[in-house]
């Protein structure tokens, strides 16, 4: 494999990848929804408030069918930021994305993680300029640098 291949992004490979992950992605989102301090009924509420659409889609029956594996009804893709947001968590957003080796992102959490780094840095310069005046305050220059 040449640095070519290994710079090149899976999706444009030509071998697929493996995507046989809907066991996984049902086990992830069961486990998730054991985990959450909400019901499922409660998980229902909170889907159709982010769907935003006054109906009410998503039920207990609905979400116990949708993620029983063996069921051959599955949920709506378009529904799964509202299922993220719900169980707040990623998880099965990641488990969808893992075939391809892409994982969501937090905008927030990378804005906080720039804003620190940039404190770090205003901080290391003000260090930095404190030092270059104290090198050049008066009492720390010698006759030579005077003349």
């Amino acid at each position: 494999m040449n640095n070519n291949e290994l710079n090149k992004s899976i999706l444009h490979s030509e071998t697929p990848p493996s995507c046989g992950i809907y066991d996984l992605f049902c086990h992830t989102v069961n486990r998730c929804m054991r985990q959450s301090p909400y019901s499922r009924p409660g998980i229902a509420d909170r889907m159709n408030s982010a769907l935003d659409t006054g109906l009410k889609e998503v039920d207990e029956t609905k979400l116990n069918k949708w993620f029983a594996p063996s069921q051959p009804n599955n949920m709506p893709t378009h529904y799964l930021p509202a299922l993220c947001w719900a169980l707040e968590s990623v998880e099965p957003a990641e488990v969808l994305l893992g075939p391809i080796q892409f994982k969501p992102v937090d905008q927030r959490a990378q804005l906080l993680q720039q804003h620190a780094e940039l404190e770090l840095e205003k901080e290391q310069l003000t260090q930095r300029q404190h030092q270059i005046l104290q090198t050049l305050s008066p009492s720390k220059l010698s006759p030579i640098d005077l003349a």
